[in-house]
């Protein structure tokens, strides 16, 4: 599954460095292979190699054959379990199986910042694919999530059945009134049901440096009343980059930063929310990724 190209984003305190890592198997994905133990988080990578493909490859079989496994397992047990707790408990087995497999370990900080319960919108950088796969396993047991995703991938067979099934948001990029009414159902997922991820920047960054952040996420976040989680994630461009189909081993940091309180409604608020939130999640980025080469934040 991927959340790419986050098309709500186009249409309408920093990171605690006190020693917060969380260990252990609830938070950390075991390693598959001892020469990830090598590769520092955000370290550069050699090109794909056959390992590396054959292992990708393993992966996204296993994702897939996970699904026709969820599905239905998820049918049969909607009258029992509306809240979904089945569905995500076996997302975080199968983020787990799927970094495993292409050798990748994540370690987590700041996870004691989330409250056991509380619904988000969490904000996160977008370098990779694995982006998703590291969100689920650190953050899925504390606060259930669901992703806002292109539309287009909710046509592609089985992914896009279980995606709509498991109440992930749709968005439409090329319509704004589409992407409206796409934002006002992740407000009442936010208010009412789970926790929704964005990723502000709009899309994956090709070269890991964090871009400008868009509006979307912190006008949902207005709306429901609900405060933004922000989420740095390092180390998951450097082993799989945009545009790359294999991932290579190695590790992935997710830094979860204190929450900031609920936007206000005028653009002068939101404009600051995007400002500390962005600040937040750069904070714990290495400092040659922090850099913004493009358009001043917020101008979308």
């Amino acid at each position: 599954m991927t959340a790419e190209d986050d098309g709500a984003e186009r249409a309408p305190g920093d990171a605690e460095q006190a020693g917060l890592r969380e260990q252990g198997p609830p938070v950390v994905a075991q390693v598959a292979s001892a020469a990830t133990c090598g590769r520092d988080a955000g370290a550069a990578v050699a090109p794909a190699g056959a390992v590396e493909v054959v292992r990708t490859a393993l992966a996204h079989a296993w994702a897939m054959l996970f699904l026709v496994v969820l599905l239905p397992i998820g049918l049969i047990c909607f009258p029992f379990d509306p809240r979904q707790r089945m569905h995500d408990r076996l997302s975080v087995v199968w983020a787990r199986g799927a970094l495993w497999l292409v050798g990748v370990r994540v370690e987590a900080e700041g996870v004691a910042h989330v409250r056991q319960g509380e619904r988000y919108v969490i904000a996160a950088n977008h370098q990779s694919t694995l982006d998703i796969l590291a969100l689920l396993v650190v953050l899925q047991g504390r606060t259930p999530m669901r992703f806002l995703a292109k539309r287009a991938l909710f046509h592609v067979p089985v992914l896009g059945w279980g995606m709509r099934l498991y109440g992930h948001t749709p968005v439409d990029r090329r319509r704004a009134r589409g992407a409206v009414a796409d934002l006002g159902e992740a407000r009442r997922n936010v208010m009412q049901r789970w926790s929704t991820v964005f990723f502000p920047e709009g899309t994956r960054s090709a070269t890991g440096r964090l871009l400008p952040f868009r509006p979307g996420a912190f006008r949902t976040a207005s709306a429901a009343g609900a405060r933004v989680l922000p989420v740095t994630v390092d180390g998951a461009g450097a082993l799989q980059p945009k545009g790359r189909y294999a991932a290579a081993p190695g590790v992935v940091r997710v830094v979860v930063h204190p929450p900031l309180d609920p936007p206000g409604p005028s653009l002068e608020e939101l404009r600051a929310a995007m400002e500390a939130c962005r600040t937040a999640v750069a904070s714990a980025l290495p400092e040659a990724l922090r850099e913004e080469r493009e358009a001043r934040s917020g101008s979308g």
